[in-house]
């Protein structure tokens, strides 16, 4: 699976990444949003996933989708937990 089409993907629909890098031989690629939210992008296959760091290396792995509007659902769903965790500090 190719980040940059993806992320380009992504970001018509309005979610703007940060960073990215594209998945290598040793290791998934990742689109990020922010400082906790990134889409983990596979190497092999086609189904990238959103992980949330919810602190201190805990990460919390949503499920790998096919499909970019369920992938959409769990991006809101990261970001909006993600800014109930700040707003919480």
């Amino acid at each position: 699976m190719n980040s940059q089409a993806l992320a380009e993907k992504l970001n018509k629909l309005g979610f703007t990444p940060v960073a990215l890098s594209e998945p290598s031989k040793k290791e998934d690629g990742m689109i990020v949003f922010t400082k906790s939210v990134h889409v983990q992008v596979p190497l092999h296959g086609d189904e990238p996933n959103v992980v949330l760091e919810i602190g201190d290396g805990d990460f919390e792995f949503y499920d790998a989708h096919r499909n970019i509007a369920d992938l959409i659902v769990d991006l809101k769903a990261a970001l909006k937990e993600e800014q109930a965790m700040n707003l919480g500090r």
